[in-house]
């Protein structure tokens, strides 16, 4: 090489050895700096887990009970009521028609409001009843009941007069006297409320009443009835006390409107009674039943007013 010149190879290996030394030294300086942050990060600790709190003990739960005897598509209930009655009231007018020497002549003969029970001496007796329920789906249901009473009594002495069916009775007369009562039910029952210890529900239903009364001395003899067809609603229920044994109640009100002197008339039809199921098939029931009635038939007039109530005893079939 002449003196005087520079070698450019030489500056430009100088050159590369002072930036190959930078870059080894920033990397040193790097690692130097970066090193410590890496070991206390791996040496960190992660935070402690909250320690997990102890169960809660759950809620206490009413324990399901293994119903017996509800498991039905038709119920059958049969039994035996002690009417027991408080008010047997009834009366009866009558139009009679008479002809003297081609003269006709109509008399009314006002009926007297008759007392059964005190004047003509009627007793408490035991009749049959039954109902019948079928089970259409697990809310919807019909039910059907009929109750028959017939009193028949004889009092050897009248204790005063009265007219009944166009007939007069004299006071101290014997007299025989028959009344017969008979009301049946067809209902269609939803219960809104099922659950695994019973359920409450509401009934539509239509009811026919008929009453008949007769009376009877040695001489004469007279019979009136009627029978009133009347719509009405009700509500019902049963509960289970334990997994055999339940309680249950019907309260039906049937009402026909009418003025006084139109046919008209109400019943009331209410029971509550117990039922031990000794299997799914066959149970016992008690209970007690009232009634309270009273009509107006607008013609001939006949009116009556009665209250009977009293206890039952049965039993119940399940299919």
């Amino acid at each position: 090489m002449r003196p005087g010149r520079i070698d450019i190879r030489d500056v430009f290996r100088k050159q590369l050895e002072n930036m190959t030394k930078t870059v080894l030294y920033s990397l040193f300086v790097l690692g130097v700096v970066l090193a410590p942050a890496r070991v206390l990060a791996q040496a960190a600790q992660p935070p402690a887990t909250p320690a997990a709190s102890p169960a809660q003990p759950n809620e206490p739960v009413a324990p399901v009970i293994a119903i017996t005897g509800e498991e039905y598509r038709v119920e059958l209930q049969v039994g035996a009521f002690v009417s027991a009655p408080s008010t047997v009231l009834y009366s009866d007018t009558e139009t009679l028609t008479s002809t003297v020497n081609g003269t006709t002549t109509n008399t009314v003969v006002n009926g007297t409001l008759v007392d059964f029970k005190t004047m003509l001496n009627l007793k408490n007796q035991v009749f049959p009843e039954a109902r019948l329920t079928v089970r259409l789906a697990p809310k919807h249901k019909l039910r059907g009941e009929y109750v028959r009473m017939h009193y028949k009594e004889t009092e050897s002495a009248i204790p005063s007069d009265f007219k009944f069916n166009g007939q007069t009775y004299i006071k101290g007369q014997t007299v025989e006297s028959t009344f017969r009562w008979n009301e049946w039910y067809m209902a269609y029952e939803f219960d809104p409320i099922v659950v695994d210890r019973g359920y409450l529900g509401a009934m539509a239903a239509v009811s026919s009443l008929n009453v008949s009364a007769a009376t009877a001395n040695a001489s004469q003899s007279g019979t009136a009835s009627v029978n009133i067809v009347m719509p009405g609603l009700g509500a019902t229920g049963r509960f289970y006390v334990s997994g055999k044994a339940s309680v249950s109640g019907d309260f039906l009100y049937f009402y026909l409107p009418g003025s006084d002197t139109s046919t008209h008339g109400h019943v009331l039809n209410t029971n509550f009674y117990l039922t031990y199921n000794i299997n799914k098939h066959v149970g016992a029931q008690l209970g007690y039943r009232f009634y309270d009635t009273t009509h107006v038939w607008s013609s001939p007039l006949n009116t009556g007013s009665m209250m009977i109530g009293g206890p039952f005893v049965g039993g119940t079939a399940h299919f």
